[in-house]
């Protein structure tokens, strides 16, 4: 089930994804093998659990980059025109087991995936559509020094 697009959702930043020149997620904070794994700012909020609660085991430290759902599929259309390839992203609610490690499954209730759906070989349109996230976060806060 989709996320609706105007929902605020976090990526949490490695402190090595992160860009101190240009105070903002690097491109590669985005790049993810199973999907962009996304926490649900407003669900959390409605059961009084800050995004900082979740930032435990390896997580300690890590930033935050935060768009609108509906951002996710407009920036890969806009990535997807300027490249001339394929590319489709979707918002989609994954609480599911297979999607949350087990540190995490108290919170998994908010938890979403950025989905892809591209042709084979066009990695040009992923390379656009996460420079263009970095680039577009409505909110990015710095790892912990």
């Amino acid at each position: 089930m989709p996320v609706a697009a105007e929902d605020i959702v976090c990526r949490f930043i490695r402190p090595a994804d992160w860009s101190r020149r240009d105070q903002r997620p690097r491109p590669g904070a985005f790049k993810d093998r199973r999907g962009i794994s996304l926490w649900h700012r407003e669900r959390l909020r409605q059961q009084s659990v800050a995004l900082e609660d979740l930032l435990i085991e390896h997580l300690t430290g890590w930033g935050q980059a935060h768009h609108q759902a509906g951002d996710y599929s407009e920036l890969a259309a806009v990535a997807a025109e300027k490249e001339g390839q394929f590319l489709q992203v979707q918002v989609e609610w994954r609480p599911e087991d297979e999607y949350v490690a087990p540190a995490w499954r108290p919170w998994r209730y908010a938890h979403a995936q950025g989905e892809t759906e591209t042709l084979d070989g066009a990695e040009e349109v992923l390379i656009e559509f996460r420079r263009l996230l970095a680039i577009k976060s409505r909110l990015a806060i710095a790892p912990a020094p």
